[in-house]
């Protein structure tokens, strides 16, 4: 396995996690603006939240391809 070929997988394995660990705080946010009865905005940050964790989940996928 080359240096490159190592970087990469470990740059995409790392913003994986990141993207996925960082995902909750908008979940955090969602409940948040639930305390505070904003329905409208729950919903948006919940979106948003959703969204992050998908590009999370393909990034753990793209760097489950870079291990071959």
């Amino acid at each position: 396995m080359t240096f490159y070929k190592l970087v990469r997988m470990v740059f995409f394995e790392v913003l994986a996690v990141l993207l996925i660990l960082g995902s909750m705080f908008f979940f955090k946010e969602t409940l948040d603006y639930l305390a505070r009865r904003d329905y409208v905005a729950a919903l948006l940050v919940m979106v948003i939240g959703v969204a992050v964790i998908g590009v999370g989940k393909e990034m753990a996928r793209l760097a489950l391809v870079q291990r071959d």
